[in-house]
């Protein structure tokens, strides 16, 4: 059954983001961002990143399993911390493919009769294929309210559903994004989201080094392991996907390096993996200008050292109210 899905469009798509093609996509250093701000937009990036999904190379299943298992944790805790409480509304930060909500909502059902659920995300692609899995999920109420928000996490300033008085309000920032962006920029854009009361649940890869050393380029060598995810074709197309849409090249005609740096996060002993090209020579498609680039960085993805982490998310601004470890992969429950 297709559940009541409402479509709306925030005030940020109409902002400094949203220039003409040729503003946007005629300028490379513009379109091709470390935080991926445009790595999902357009039908080309958002498939590349559902190919990502699903690519067993990748590791997405993997993630989908650890949350499964640690979210009836999660609701136990939530139950607890508001025994009055039967409603919860699902705030998801960027839903990708809706597998990882689908879990999030699955896990929690058992402790909350009444959901409602939320997703914001900048790419209308992503959050399409994401509000269709949700609607057409089995074993949710066939009145689940879905809302899907299309929209810039980093630019919205308040959501355009009201806040349900008797429910507890869970906001989702899921799939290792807190890596991708300034940690304390974008915990504060979503604290701005926040309200008293309200929660976050939060995940983070981790490494397994401890105190990293001042020497990066002695640490670079022989760290095959940490790129060992990422060094596969699928996620190679997806971080060159920008560089595909704004001119004539694909992934296959250039190099693709990957290096180790510190010079990306806010988080003592964090390790930034940093996936670059080299050799470009192309040709923008909207101005036919040609591009020449020794190299170009295309991605950076971030993992933690646990104890740092914790405790500078203590410092944040968030209560931690709960956390795990699973294998390589924190989770937190923090609340405003």
């Amino acid at each position: 059954m297709s559940r009541p899905v409402t479509f709306l469009v925030d005030p940020t798509m109409v902002g400094e983001a949203s220039e003409t093609p040729r503003d946007v996509y005629g300028d490379l250093d513009r379109v091709v961002r470390s935080d991926l701000y445009y790595h999902y937009s357009t039908p080309l990036c958002a498939q590349r990143w559902l190919d990502v999904c699903g690519d067993p190379a990748y590791g997405h299943q993997a993630l989908l399993q650890a949350v499964a298992g640690v979210v009836p944790e999660v609701a136990a805790v939530l139950r607890a911390e508001a025994p009055s409480h039967r409603r919860l509304a699902l705030c998801s930060l960027g839903p990708g493919d809706g597998s990882v909500d689908e879990r999030l909502l699955r896990g929690l059902a058992p402790a909350f009769p009444e959901m409602s659920y939320m997703g914001l995300d900048f790419s209308f692609e992503l959050l399409r294929h994401a509000v269709r899995r949700l609607a057409a999920a089995p074993g949710f109420p066939g009145d689940l309210p879905l809302t899907a928000v299309c929209g810039d996490l980093t630019g919205v300033r308040s959501l355009p559903v009201p806040r349900d008085p008797e429910a507890v309000r869970l906001f989702a920032l899921t799939g290792f994004t807190l890596g991708n962006y300034s940690e304390p920029a974008l915990l504060e854009d979503i604290m701005g989201l926040m309200e008293e009361g309200d929660y976050l649940f939060l995940d983070a890869r981790l490494h397994p080094f401890g105190a990293l050393p001042g020497d990066m380029g002695t640490f670079n060598r022989d760290r095959r392991d940490l790129r060992a995810s990422y060094d596969v074709e699928s996620v190679r197309r997806f971080v060159f996907g920008p560089v595909e849409v704004a001119t004539t090249a694909v992934a296959s005609d250039v190099g693709i390096g990957f290096e180790l740096a510190r010079s990306f996060t806010a988080v003592p002993n964090a390790l930034n993996l940093v996936i670059y090209c080299t050799g470009l020579d192309t040709t923008l498609r909207l101005t036919g200008e040609r591009v020449l680039r020794d190299r170009l960085d295309l991605a950076v993805t971030t993992s933690y050292h646990l104890p740092d982490l914790s405790a500078w998310l203590a410092r944040s601004g968030l209560a931690t109210v709960w956390q795990r470890r699973d294998d390589g992969v924190a989770f937190f429950l923090l609340r405003r």
